[in-house]
């Protein structure tokens, strides 16, 4: 996992894609070794330099060492294009290790700019795009033999020019997806420790309920991953799942990680009645972001009646002229309902929110932080400010290269992807106010935020306290967030600058390979 420095967010999670992927190849009947660098490693934190960041998990050389002697394919994955400089001196270590094994990589990155890989990588032979279940079974059948029997990837022709095969079509019929193979990762590494994308409510597990997303923000890069279609799995199927984790993993809670879990009221209310009458003792929380449309009274009452403990809102923005900009067909007066309904159910809240976009004016940025600050008089829990980054992939961020604004897809740009949950820095995308400007107002937004949410309700601090000193879970992003700096400092004073390091020379010097 790579962060910025002072990163308030870096969530540590169970890696939900490359579970899902090595539980197609073994279905497919393919011998299948899953190296999980952050959770092997998941208590070590060092710096890495070059760029500056913070690094959870296995160096590079251990992550290299890790690979089995004799493989046919090897696949990594960068879903973040932040993550991308890091992964890049992964792929140069195992491209120096393994030189006469194909090498292919996929996730949201890959998907956005596979020609940038392929031109700047040569130890790369193919990037995989968007979904990547079937491709990476059609990867280890004919790749690279064959390259163009393979659908949705780019990869290298006779000429060594980069050129893409035919597409690939969604994969609508989502039940038939294996399961995740959970079996093959270090799951338990997670599962024992105080983390979770949202709250910590104990042994926490992810899971999918729906594939994609309907809907076409431009400063999202999940419609050219996952187009807009969206394909939901039958309620029932989601919770046995559930049943399943609960019997094997004895699990606490499930977090939902679709990109957008609730769009039909009809599926949320079978999904809640069914949980209802399994009587599973868990909770569950959509950490993700969600829409408000389908949150009415009656299906917010359901939640909680169910163990939802923790709902997400992705407002983005408290400027109607904004949210028509980026196309975020949310409104606002609606939602503000919604959230009303969902706290006098119960429900622990969180709204997410954004500024710092090309178009944003000084006034849209300050009716964001209104927004949130009456957000916080409303009773929801959590509303971080983040600053807008142009992922390759988004509407956004062609327009930005079109423009002019982004140029060459440098080290510099990729870089300056690292800021977005960086407090101290910001980015400078915005035409009318300055990074400095914008790093300010995240400063005041969330200070008046939880300022205000603890003034209004002042048993939250006792809760705060007792959650970071005696019971070590946690009702709020905010609490899992100073906990986890908790941790950071007592790990730093504890090794005194003991951590290890990386330099990107150590790629000449690869570690021995396990057998």
């Amino acid at each position: 996992m790579v962060a910025a420095p002072n990163s308030y967010s870096s969530p540590v999670t169970p890696p939900l894609a490359l579970a899902y992927l090595a539980g197609s190849l073994r279905a497919a009947g393919l011998r299948v070794t899953a190296v999980d660098g952050l959770g092997e490693a998941i208590d070590d934190v060092w710096p890495h330099h070059e760029p500056e960041c913070r690094v959870r998990g296995l160096t590079i050389p251990e992550i290299v060492a890790r690979i089995p002697a004799d493989p046919d394919l090897i696949g990594l994955s960068c879903m973040f294009s932040q993550a991308w400089l890091f992964v890049r001196q992964l792929v140069e270590a195992v491209a120096v290790r393994f030189p006469n094994v194909p090498l292919v990589i996929g996730g949201e990155h890959a998907t956005a700019v596979p020609e940038l890989i392929l031109n700047t990588c040569p130890g790369v032979g193919a990037c995989a795009l968007g979904e990547g279940e079937g491709t990476i079974v059609d990867l280890a059948h004919h790749f690279p033999q064959e390259p163009e029997r393979v659908a949705g990837i780019v990869y290298r022709n006779s000429e060594g020019t980069p050129v893409r095969s035919q597409g690939r079509a969604r994969i609508q019929d989502v039940s038939g997806i294996a399961r995740p193979a959970w079996d093959l990762l270090p799951l338990e590494n997670y599962l024992s420790r105080p983390f979770a994308s949202g709250t910590n409510a104990g042994r926490t597990m992810p899971i999918l309920a729906t594939r994609g997303c309907p809907y076409k923000c431009s400063f999202c890069s999940s419609p050219q991953m996952w187009t807009q279609r969206y394909y939901p799995r039958p309620p029932i199927e989601v919770v046995e799942e559930i049943e399943d984790y609960v019997r094997e993993y004895q699990v606490d809670c499930v977090e939902f990680y679709d990109l957008t879990a609730i769009v039909k009221k009809e599926w949320v209310i079978e999904f809640g009645t069914l949980l209802k009458e399994r009587g599973l003792n868990i909770s569950w929380s959509l950490p993700s972001g969600t829409r408000s449309e389908a949150l009415d009274g009656e299906v917010t009452k359901l939640l909680a009646e169910t163990g939802c403990r923790y709902l997400v809102y992705a407002a983005e923005s408290g400027s109607p002229r904004v949210l028509k900009a980026i196309h975020k067909k949310v409104k606002l007066p609606r939602m503000v309902e919604s959230i009303r309904e969902a706290r006098r159910n119960g429900l622990r809240l969180r709204c997410n929110l954004m500024i710092g976009l090309p178009k944003e004016e000084r006034s849209d940025a300050w009716q964001t932080m209104r927004f949130q600050a009456r957000l916080a008089l409303l009773g929801v829990d959590d509303v971080p400010l983040y600053m807008f980054s142009p992922y390759p992939g988004s509407e956004l961020f062609e327009d930005l290269r079109k423009k002019g604004v982004i140029g060459e897809l440098n080290d510099d740009y990729f870089r300056s992807l690292l800021c977005q949950m960086d407090l101290t820095t910001s980015s400078s995308y915005c035409e009318s106010m300055s990074p400095t400007e914008l790093a300010m107002y995240r400063v005041i937004g969330m200070s008046t935020f939880y300022g205000l949410s603890y003034a209004t309700r002042p048993w939250r601090a006792l809760r705060t306290l007792r959650n970071l000193f005696v019971t070590g879970r946690s009702d709020t992003v905010f609490e899992q967030r100073i906990a986890e700096g908790l941790r950071r400092r007592k790990r730093s004073l504890s090794a005194r600058i003991g951590f290890a390091t990386y330099e990107p020379s150590a790629v000449a010097e690869p570690a021995p390979v396990a057998g």
